[in-house]
């Protein structure tokens, strides 16, 4: 089993990834197991089997440029850079669990989110119900929101349809996850009741607490899935304004001057 370690320059390391896969591809696709942004990787750039390596494309190993093709033994420890991101490979501590496949999906995001800047937090919005139209972005990872019409709740949404503590939303590292509360109307998740067990949201997914419809929106998995992570407004150009008025009194005292020296040359012509 290896360990994965990842930091990004100027900010502190990723909680470290254990994975017990034969093969793992390090890069920016849908098929590595450990992904980084674009910016920074090859959909495929290393790979990982058997205790050796193989680039895929060049990179900084060691402090050392090396170039596509090259491989060697991952021994105690390896030190892929790859753009602003550092991965450390080395192998896990005795009795180490592997990961869940969320851990590294969410770590992704994660790490896409500062590329995105402003506004790329999860988020939730109300599409019906008391207070529609209010958005919420949730707290950075291991925080979590209890939403409820009582005074305990973080998230106060004044409908009695609502229990006084109702749901809790958790965004952890292994993802954003939402529980119920043994609230009297119930919760539920795209259509499926969710009990005391934590139920995974996905970006675009329905939340029903009661008759309150929350629906919850991720940039980053959206920039993942090739899709746009942040639509932005379309400027239109302003309507053309109207000539001055003095262009017109300009074009006007012309005119009158012209019809003068007409006028008085017929009457000295006369």
């Amino acid at each position: 089993m290896l360990r994965f370690e990842i930091t990004e320059q100027t900010r502190d390391a990723l909680p470290p990834v254990d994975l017990d896969d034969d093969v793992v591809v390090i890069g920016s696709g849908p098929t590595a197991r450990v992904r980084l942004p674009a910016t920074a990787a090859q959909p495929e750039h290393v790979r990982l089997e058997a205790g050796s390596w193989i680039l895929l494309a060049d990179a900084t190993l060691g402090g050392m440029a090396r170039a596509a093709g090259d491989s060697g033994p991952v021994g105690h420890g390896l030190v892929i850079e790859l753009g602003a991101y550092t991965v450390r490979v080395s192998p896990a501590p005795a009795g180490t669990e592997a990961a869940p496949r969320q851990r590294t999906e969410s770590l992704a995001r994660e790490l896409v989110r500062s590329l995105l800047g402003e506004g790329a937090a999860p988020s939730l919005e109300i599409e019906s119900g008391s207070h529609a139209g209010a958005r919420r972005p949730l707290p950075p990872p291991e925080a979590s929101v209890v939403i409820g019409r009582g005074d305990e709740a973080s998230w106060v949404i004044v409908d009695e349809d609502l229990s006084r503590t109702h749901a809790e939303i958790r965004r952890g590292w292994d993802g954003v996850t939402v529980v119920d509360l043994g609230s009297k109307n119930g919760t539920r998740v795209d259509g499926a009741k969710v009990g005391g067990e934590p139920v995974e949201l996905h970006d675009g997914s329905r939340l029903a607490l009661g008759h309150v419809v929350m629906r919850f929106h991720d940039p980053a998995e959206r920039h993942l899935r090739g899709e746009p992570a942040v639509r932005r407004s379309v400027q239109t150009s302003p309507p053309p304004r109207a000539a001055a008025p003095i262009a017109w009194s300009f074009y006007g005292l012309i005119m009158l001057a012209t019809l003068a020296l007409l006028a008085l040359s017929w009457i000295l012509a006369s």
